[in-house]
């Protein structure tokens, strides 16, 4: 009993898990030796990622110290180890300006309050962690908006999704007037104003129909409006052209449809001569250059 009792304390034992919180694993994190000991330092490889496991087995350190010329008759080693990484879950504030971020970027100069964020259960090392968000391409702020988030430790990278509620205040065109179903939008009837985003501004509205009646108030998206085919392929056409303070114009036919804004080839009506012109309004053009 003595002589066992002797055995027991002369040997250093390794426990079967072990939680560690550093990039590699040494032998010395497994094993209590004295600091002077030269097994201490002999490493294991990489440690797992944050919130994983790795299992070393007994063979593997033995191995490892025979190489080294290194002894093992006074080490307690069990078949296998369990290495696990300490982890923790993402920071709050650090997700919150990342995604506050991406929001101003992508709406410059617009007023931005992040009202909700549903973290995603991922753990990360407890070590520095760099976080950067992008937006999906399209997204209506006015519902939840998933937005990907790319996370950097110093040995881990990794990305999830994180379910954002946004307000975003900006400029955007605003209805004065009441517009009917079908009916364009005038200038007139616009006014720029400060309004919270529900949706995609078009870029051009100007020859633009309404897709139903609309209110003053209302904030012009493209779901609210459509673009028709002022011109048809083979319709007579009115073509302006402007010099000088003159404006003459000309019945053509024209050789492509298209909508308002767009360039377009026309015919004179005897198939002599042809020129491109600009769509201006319903079956109206302006003329841009001629040809022969």
């Amino acid at each position: 009993m003595i002589v066992a009792a002797l055995l027991l304390t002369c040997c250093l034992s390794a426990p079967s898990e072990i939680v560690i919180d550093s990039d590699t694993i040494t032998l010395g994190a497994l094993i209590p030796f004295p600091a002077s000991d030269a097994r201490a330092p002999i490493s294991l490889g990489y440690a797992p990622n944050p919130g994983l496991a790795r299992r070393i087995p007994k063979y593997e350190i033995i191995r490892k110290l025979n190489t080294a010329n290194l002894p093992v008759d006074d080490l307690q080693i069990p078949e296998s180890i369990l290495v696990q990484r300490r982890a923790v879950g993402l920071n709050r504030e650090q997700v919150t300006r990342a995604l506050l971020d991406a929001f101003t970027q992508r709406y410059s100069g617009a007023n931005i309050e992040i009202t909700n964020v549903d973290l995603p259960p991922v753990q990360v090392g407890t070590g520095p962690v760099d976080i950067s968000a992008t937006l999906p391409a399209k997204f209506d702020p006015s519902a939840p908006v998933f937005v990907r988030i790319d996370i950097r430790g110093t040995s881990f990278a990794r990305n999830a999704y994180v379910r954002t509620n946004v307000r975003i205040e900006t400029e955007q065109p605003v209805l004065r007037n009441k517009v009917a179903a079908t009916a364009a939008i005038q200038a007139s009837d616009i006014e720029m104003k400060l309004a919270p985003v529900r949706g995609d501004v078009p870029d051009q509205i100007e020859g633009m129909l309404a897709k139903h009646d609309l209110v003053p108030g209302q904030v012009l998206t493209k779901d609210a409006l459509y673009m028709p085919l002022y011109v048809q392929k083979g319709d007579m056409v009115t073509v302006k052209a402007s010099s000088g303070g003159i404006t003459i114009a000309a019945m053509m036919r024209a050789k492509a449809s298209g909508k308002y804004g767009d360039t377009i080839p026309v015919e004179h009506l005897t198939g002599q001569g042809s020129t491109t012109a600009r769509i201006v309004g319903p079956r109206t053009l302006e003329s841009l250059q001629v040809t022969k």
